[in-house]
């Protein structure tokens, strides 16, 4: 596939979630050097959306978690100068491994280096959001659309923020907010775009977040790290990409998102970053 396709990908992505929903109850797993759970479900996912999506003949590369290190550096830099598929097979493989839903199988597509479409699907939740063009759409199982229902929680110590792993283990936090963290970052990005969160703290790799990029585009939510710098669907200048780097792959600096200018001050006031 070269080029976005709705119809398509929906299509891909219910045959995804076929093949996660199989393995759901127990699923093999092992850990990978990281200590990160890898499932045989993920495995299989991406080599069907490698099916699909990898074919540099016809200038489509495939950038994924599970497989990205073992294609050498011409391919990659093809990929970030071409038409590329960015994806994870199953973006919270721990709640996924323990049956807990929080959990999707996420699907971006960039050229050049900008992410211009993306596309969640929920499997265990029965929904999935999906950009097409400059819309956003929910889909729900039995095949109902609707206007994605973007929303902002009020700012306000009543709402939870949501954390990545590495705020967690290495935040200050200096508000009585509800503090959370669910080991996805699709699945905070569902609630966060809904108004049930209240902005999301986040240290994370490229094909966990590429698809929620676009969606927050579309909602004109806003994001800055604790430096001032915005990240949104230009990636070239927000993540590691080169050879070189250590962290390649992942945000340069940990990054919080909210619905609006107010909330993301709110927020980047009262916490230190976890690095």
């Amino acid at each position: 596939m070269n080029g976005w396709d709705t119809e398509k990908i929906i299509a891909l992505l219910q045959k995804c979630g076929d093949i996660a929903i199989k393995y759901y109850d127990r699923p093999p797993f092992e850990l990978k050097d990281d200590c990160s759970v890898v499932t045989v479900a993920d495995r299989k996912i991406e080599q069907l959306l490698a099916q699909h999506f990898d074919h540099p003949e016809n200038n489509s590369y495939l950038i994924g978690e599970e497989t990205i290190a073992a294609y050498g550096e011409d391919y990659i830099q093809s990929a970030l100068n071409g038409n590329t598929w960015v994806v994870d097979p199953i973006d919270g493989t721990a709640p996924y491994s323990i049956h807990c839903p929080l959990w999707g199988i996420s699907v971006a597509y960039m050229e050049k280096c900008k992410i211009k479409e993306g596309a969640v699907f929920y499997p265990a939740l029965g929904e999935m959001i999906f950009t097409d063009g400059a819309d956003t759409w929910l889909w729900t199982t039995g095949g109902k659309r609707l206007p994605f229902p973007f929303a902002a929680a009020p700012l306000n110590n009543s709402w939870p923020v949501s954390l990545s792993q590495q705020m967690v283990m290495h935040g200050q936090f200096n508000f009585s907010n509800h503090l959370s963290a669910w080991d996805s970052a699709v699945a905070v990005f569902a609630y966060l775009l809904r108004g049930r969160v209240l902005g999301y703290i986040a240290d994370l790799k490229l094909w966990d977040i590429a698809a929620c990029l676009a969606f927050a585009e579309r909602g004109n939510f806003v994001s800055s790290t604790y430096q001032g710098q915005p990240v949104n669907c230009d990636v070239a200048d927000s993540f590691y990409l080169d050879s070189t780097d250590l962290q390649r792959w992942r945000l340069r600096n940990t990054t919080v998102f909210a619905p609006n200018p107010q909330t993301l001050e709110y927020i980047l006031k009262n916490t230190n970053e976890g690095r």
